[in-house]
């Protein structure tokens, strides 16, 4: 079986959401793992063609555009928000899924540094405190 099919993917979340209830983090572990599974479908060896060629086509379409939040919000945020029990008013989704779009357009279409060689780690750790901020609205 491999590490990213979603039957372990599916236990992964679920477990991590059981200790994040545990353990009261739950909106915390919501903004860590976002970032982490968006990077990880942005730099996969299997998604990383397809997500970087919707981050620049969503540039110059509105429909693109549209389309690359609905994936975002299906692939991403939905699943995540599932598995850590965490509720958004859309407003709140839709700020979240602009935050990761412009992520990706510094880190893989402008190559903006230190962003773009930076560990995904280190983005994970810097960039959750804001998808955190825009959950809890302050």
């Amino acid at each position: 079986m491999f590490p990213d099919s979603p039957t372990v993917l599916a236990a992964t979340e679920a477990a991590a959401a059981r200790i994040a209830v545990e353990t009261g983090d739950v909106e915390t572990d919501f903004s860590v793992r976002l970032v982490r599974r968006f990077l990880g479908l942005c730099e996969g060896p299997r998604t990383r063609a397809g997500m970087l060629r919707m981050v620049r086509a969503s540039v110059g379409s509105p429909r693109a555009g549209q389309a690359f939040y609905r994936v975002l919000n299906r692939s991403v945020v939905t699943p995540v928000a599932r598995a850590t029990g965490v509720h958004a008013s859309a407003m709140r989704i839709e700020l979240v899924c602009g935050q990761l779009v412009g992520l990706a357009m510094m880190r893989y279409v402008l190559n903006l540094e230190p962003i773009a060689s930076a560990p995904a780690e280190e983005i994970v750790r810097r960039f959750a405190p804001a998808i955190r901020a825009t959950m809890k609205g302050a």
